[in-house]
Formats: structure tokens, sequence, C-alpha cells
């Protein structure tokens, strides 16, 4: 009897990283930065200008880092989202990075293709650092019930990023334990 094989994640090709129907996540490359730079929604806009960034140099920055790993998600073969890891501490103990996404309307237009992958990406990311964190705006209330969905844990009091409230996650292996400040 022939038994069906459960796809793995990731199921990489000779061209992608992982690769599933209309979805792919190719390594990022500065024309899909430039190509998304003037499609991104307007929450990640907002969230550049927070962070005292543009488009253009959030998407685009990462990729000169030879330490970041910088993802491209692809629907239909248009480039719908950049995200990826910063190194922000390394040791012998514990590896911590910067975890972010930028991307365009198509993701909310595609919601299950969307949180099926990020759920896989995730879980992928943490198997390569020991915790991943970033913080998000505290009125983006869509963004953090997603990132509640993929098992990151949200610090009860707000921080200050020039002038807005922000929340930090965090996402840590099953062997670190978490306390904020």
């Amino acid at each position: 009897m022939y038994k069906k094989s459960k796809k793995v994640f990731p199921n990489s090709t000779a061209n992608a990283f992982h690769e599933d129907g209309d979805v792919k996540i190719l390594k990022a490359t500065s024309e899909h930065a430039s190509y998304l730079q003037h499609r991104l929604r307007s929450t990640d806009i907002r969230e550049c200008m927070i962070h005292g960034s543009s488009p253009w140099r959030a998407l685009h920055e990462p990729l000169a880092n030879p330490d970041a790993i910088t993802w491209t998600g692809l629907y239909k073969d248009e480039p719908v989202c950049m995200f990826g890891l910063s190194p922000i501490l390394s040791h012998s103990e514990i590896n911590c990075g910067i975890v972010w996404m930028l991307g365009s309307n198509v993701i909310d237009e595609n919601p299950l293709k969307f949180v099926r992958v990020s759920i896989n990406m995730v879980n992928y990311m943490i198997s390569v650092y020991d915790t991943i964190e970033n913080v998000v705006p505290l009125d983006h209330e869509h963004t953090i019930k997603w990132l509640c969905s993929l098992g990151f844990m949200f610090a009860e009091e707000p921080t200050i990023i020039n002038g807005f409230s922000c929340l930090r996650f965090v996402r840590c292996t099953d062997s670190i334990t978490v306390r904020f400040q």
C-alpha cells in the first residue's frame, strides 16, 4: 500500500528555500526590496517611521548585513513580503535575534496561505536562534493577534520608541525562560 508522505518544511528546491504551490520563499534580493518598498501596507510604513527608518532603508539594510538571514515571500511569483533575522547577542550559552517582517496588502488578501507558512517559518527561525524578539506598536492589534498565534509572549508594560507605545514580544526555545523587566 502506498502512503502519502507529509510535506516537510522547508520544502527546498534548487530555486527556493521553500516552495508549496503558489507560495515560495527565496533568499531576498535588492530587486525584491525595491519592488516592495512602494507596496508596503500602511501599518508597515508606520512601523518604519516609528523606528526612524524609511521603507527603502528597512528593506535594504538587512541585505547588507552578512550575519542576517533575509527572505522574500512570493505569492504567484510576486514579492509580497520580506522578513528575516538579525543577530543581537551570540555567545556560547545563548543566541538571540531580532525577527522582522514587512509586507504588502496581498498578505491580508490571502491570510490562510500566509498564516500556514508563517507558523512553519517561525518554528524554523527558533531552531536557528534560542530567542527571537522585537517590538510591535501597541495599537497594531491585528499584528499582535497574529504574533500570539505564533507562540510569542508579550511584555506587560509598553516600551516607548520615539514617542510611540510598543510591546516587546519574544519567543524562546523550550530550554529558555524569559523574564520581562
